[in-house]
Parts: structure tokens; sequence; C-alpha cells
């Protein structure tokens, strides 16, 4: 039954019903199995109420005691059958949806791993989590049981009212009569619960931002006393869970009393019909009436059964036109590589512009750093620092303008060419469950182990991983609290820069990747870059926290508003008492000169 789902390319807008289509493709013999079996034992549940006409107008209508027996026995027959194919495509259905449900978590996750950077920048990470989770849940409750629950009950609603209109139109009739307000009611229940669902899937995936950024924030929280108001606004988010989930509770609670009153009421009047001397003018027996209310009894259930499960099959479709909607967001595909010659090697920017969500942050800036050199971004808070770093990693695409890393488009790069090529060391380092043998090489088991401890030597950190308890294979237990050792910033800083190193990437990218770091070991670190990696032929871009490190650079770019003010040796820019002049000046008055003013030069 394992196979691979096909489904409709990311970035087609199709409908609900094609996606679900395309997911359960692969297994579409095993459905059509269970179909079969489904539909067996709907038959297999008209044998009973046949076999109990037969047993009051042949046998008991006219006192005849001969055969009760083997009608009885054939009654438990195919009444065991019948029970019997509904545990056989129950457990084949079940199985069936545990192998569509794996192979979807799959997907969306791959998928979620290649959506682009922006995505995350305007979706809550607790919406994620939850479509991710919460949501394929209820595709979960829903495919494991609901699903043959529902065909099931689909089945015996057809061959149940087949047989009704075999038995005696004329019943089926006067029936209608009941069954078509009842289409009514079940339509007039579908949309509202539908609606509900909908309210009930959004505000579960904004309780569980709330709760990702309370628990993510906990330390903020408890230094500044706020629990009780975070508290509080937990508990906003989750009365906005309570309501919607009542409100579609409400409308499927009130669906199964309306369906039995409406049954209760039918069966009522055809045994008072019963009665009549005119039904047997019409050619309609007492067994024939017994058949029939027995088959309207039956007929009524799996109409309650799909106001049972229909709550839950809403909020299975709210889940999944949230978990199809990420599906259909077009990934972050490689460009095609472009050989403009804009630059052989190192790093070029030339008149780029870029911005978030239509807000400019980069207005025409240029910047080139040759093959071993060190050039150092110094810039207050906002000046679109990190910007220029992540559009060099290939995590944006430019507005306007070109950027280039050793020659190339950083986003046409394959991944395996990515690490080789870019070598990025975020503001924060990201830790992972494992070893930190693992999380150095990110499970790649290609990688030597001498490329991991001759980039922990250039990095420093060689010193303290092998103090820890098992050295390179000390467990770890990713960013939350419960690490198998706890590392300061420093060191968790120290990893992440190692990590980059690996590679021997042409070009490395340091956002502040040593503001955790003591001094002493920055300027070691800087030191062994200066020994050990640019002479390789690396080019280091560094966003400088200490301005210390900024002259130990080769080259500084001084950046304001999106645009480079000035550049050139330090040496060079503090002779010229300009803006990178100021801002020492300000640093060793003491001043956080990342987000002071800087006075014009």
């Amino acid at each position: 039954m394992i196979g691979t789902a096909s489904l409709p390319l990311a970035g087609q807008q199709v409908p609900l019903g094609a996606h679900l289509a395309g997911l359960v493709r692969p297994w579409r013999w095993s459905l059509l199995l269970i179909a079969f079996l489904v539909l067996a034992s709907a038959l297999s549940e008209l044998v009973p109420p046949v076999l109990m006409r037969s047993m009051v107008d042949d046998h008991l209508a006219v006192g005849q005691r001969e055969g009760l027996f083997m009608l009885g026995l054939w009654y438990l027959v195919a009444t065991a059958v019948g029970h019997g194919l509904t545990f056989v495509y129950g457990y084949l259905a079940a199985a069936v949806a545990q192998s569509v449900l794996s192979e979807l978590r799959v997907r969306l996750f791959a998928h979620l791993q290649r959506l682009p950077a922006s995505y995350f920048d305007r979706t809550p990470l607790g919406d994620v989590i939850s479509r991710c989770t919460a949501d394929v849940e209820t595709l979960d409750t829903v495919f494991t049981s609901g699903v043959a629950t529902l065909v099931a009950s689909l089945f015996r609603l057809v061959t149940i009212a087949a047989a009704m209109v075999v038995l005696s139109p004329l019943l089926f009739g006067l029936t209608t009569l009941v069954i078509l307000p009842l289409v009514l009611i079940t339509r007039f229940f579908q949309v509202r619960i539908r609606h509900a669902e909908r309210a009930n899937r959004t505000a579960i995936g904004l309780m569980n931002t709330h709760l990702q950024e309370t628990l993510t924030g906990v330390e903020v929280i408890q230094a500044f006393d706020r629990e009780p108001a975070f508290v509080e606004r937990f508990r906003d988010a989750l009365r906005g869970v309570v309501v919607a989930y009542n409100r579609a509770t409400a409308y499927s609670a009130f669906y199964p009393p309306v369906t039995a009153l409406m049954s209760s009421v039918t069966i009522a009047f055809l045994l008072w019909a019963g009665t009549r001397e005119s039904l047997g003018t019409l050619g309609i027996s007492i067994g024939t009436l017994t058949a029939y209310a027995l088959l309207l009894q039956r007929f009524f259930t799996p109409v309650t059964n799909l106001g049972d499960e229909w709550q839950t099959v809403q909020s299975a479709l709210s889940g999944a036109e949230r978990i199809f909607e990420v599906l259909s967001l077009p990934p972050d595909e490689p460009v095609a590589p472009l050989h403009d010659q804009v630059s052989d090697s190192g790093i070029a920017c030339n008149d780029v512009v870029f911005g978030y969500e239509e807000q400019p942050v980069l207005r025409g800036l240029s910047l080139h750093a040759a093959p071993g050199e060190h050039v150092a971004l110094v810039g207050r808070t906002g000046a679109g620092k990190t910007s220029i770093i992540s559009l060099l990693a290939g995590l944006y695409t430019p507005w306007g303008g070109t950027v280039r890393v050793a020659g190339e488009d950083p986003r046409a790069l394959s991944d395996e060419e990515r690490r080789h090529v870019v070598g990025l060391v975020p503001q924060t380092a990201q830790l992972f469950s494992g070893t930190v043998h693992a999380n150095l090489t990110l499970n790649d088991e290609t990688v030597p182990e001498s490329a991991v401890v001759d980039a922990a030597q250039i990095s420093g950190a060689d010193g303290f991983i092998r103090a820890l308890p098992d050295g390179y294979r000390t467990m770890l237990r990713g960013a939350g609290r419960g690490r198998g050792v706890q590392l300061s910033a420093g060191q968790e800083q120290l990893l992440a820069l190692t990590r980059a190193l690996i590679w021997h990437p042409a070009v490395l990218l340091l956002d502040e990747a040593t503001a955790a770091v003591d001094g002493a070991s920055d300027g070691a670190l800087q030191e062994s870059l200066r020994r050990r990696v640019l002479p390789t032929g690396t080019a280091v871009l560094t966003i400088a926290h200490r301005l210390t490190t900024a002259r130990n650079a080769d080259r500084v770019v001084v950046i304001e508003r999106g645009q480079v003010v000035e550049e050139g040796t330090p040496d060079d820019l503090i002779r010229r008492g300009g803006r990178f002049a100021g801002l020492l000046e300000l640093e060793a008055a003491g001043w956080d000169w990342r987000s002071a003013p800087v006075r014009e030069a």
C-alpha cells in the first residue's frame, strides 16, 4: 500500500478536491478494494430485513413454524458477515490513511524547507507549526476512521434507498416527504459547521503563535515580571479557540437529535398506517411493512452517522485547506546561472535595491570584496547590513541591481555548491538535537573528521569541544533548555562559525558572529582568519559589533540608510575624521554607537 503521492505542482491554484485526489492516487487500488468491501457490507445489511419479511408473511402470519430456524440462522450469518466486512475495510482504510498522512507530513515539511525566507518573515512561527501538527492531526482523525465511516454511510444510504424503492414504491413515496426536508436541514448544518471549523483552525494557529512566542521569550518575561500579563494574553487567544469550537459543536450536537426525531416520527407514522385496512388493499402486507420499517430505521442510522462525523470532516477539510495553501506556495527555486562577468570571484554588489514589504532598505548600494580580502561593514542599527549578508547568502532576491559571490548569483547555486561557495554565520547561532559533530556537519557523513577538527581549530572551538564529556560526540539538545550540556552563547557562536568553515567556502559572511565571544577569543579568531583563511583566497565580509574588529580588517565600509557613505582602510578613515572616526570616538567614550546618531563628515 505504500507509495509516493503525486500532488499538484506548488504554485498552482487548484481545488481542494484535486489536491486530495492527487494525495491518494498511489493507493487507488487499495481504495478500490476498500470500496468493494464497503459495498459488500452495505448489501449484506439488506438481507436481514428481507428475511424478516419472509418470517412474518410466510411463517408467523400463517402459523408456519417449519423453516423459521433456518431463516434465523441465515439472519445471524448475514449479520456476522456484515460486521466482519466492516472490520476488514475499517482496518484497511486506517492502514492506507496512515501511509497517505505519512507522505503528506514529509511533503509538507520538505516544502517548508524550500519556501523563500520572506514567507517566514510574514508568517508567525506558531502558525507554521500549527499547520504541520494540529492541522495534519485533523486529517489523521478523519482519514483513519472517519473516511471509512463516511463512505460506508453513503453506500448504505444508496443501497437501502434502492431496496426501499424495490420493496414498496408507495411507502418510499410517502417517505420522501421526510427525506426532502432532511436534505435541506443537512445542508444547513454542513455550511455552518464548515465556517465554524475554519474559524476554529485559524484560532488554533493564533493560540500556537502566542504559545511559541511566550515560551521562546520566557526569560524576558520573567526578568520583567510580566507572567500574569502574558497568561492573560494566552487566555484571550484560547478564548477565541473555545468560542469557535463551541459554535461548531453546537451545530454538530443539534443535528443527530433532529434526524433521530424525524426517524421516530416517520416510523410511528408507518406503524399507525399499518393499522389501517386501506393499507392492505394497496398490496402492502404486514411483513412488507415490518421490513420497510427496519430498512427505514437503517436508513436514518447512516444519516445520523454522517451528522456525527460531519464536524470532524469539516475540521479536517479546514485543516486540509491550510495545509494545501502552504503546498501551493511557489518554492524558492534556484535561478538559472548568469555568467555576465560581473565579477570573477570574491563579492560584488552593484546598484542593489532591496527591502521588505515594499519598504526599501538598500538604495542603489554597491560593494566589492576581492578574494583574500577582509571587509568590515559598519553602521547603525537599521542601516541595512544584515540585508546585505542575506542577499549574498541567496536568502532573498534583490529588487534591482546584481549580487554575485565567486562570480555567480548565489540563488543559482545548487545545495552542494552553496556550501563550498558561501559560508554564513548568522547573528543567532542555531543548534540542533544531536552530537556536536552532527551539528557541525549538519549530518553530512561525507565530511572527513580532519576537516571538522581543522575548522574547529581555526575558529578556536576545538579546545572547549575536547573538554566536553564526550568531546565531538557530546550530545546537544537543540535550542531549548533540555540540552545534553549547557553551552554559553559564545560557545554556540564558535560552533556556528566552525560549521561555516568546514567546507572552506570561497566567501565567508559573518553577521556579528562573535558578538557573544569575549575580546580575547575574538582577537584570536581574527588572527586565525588572517593566517589560515584569507591566504586561501576566501573573501571575508564581517558585520562588526566591535570597532576593534573593524580596525583589523583590510577595508572598512560604512553603511548609512542603505547606502555606502564611506570606505577605505581603517587608518585612512581615521585620518579623514569622518563617520568611522566619529564612531570610534563614541565607542571610546562608552557610548553604544550602533544606535546613536552619527555626525556628518
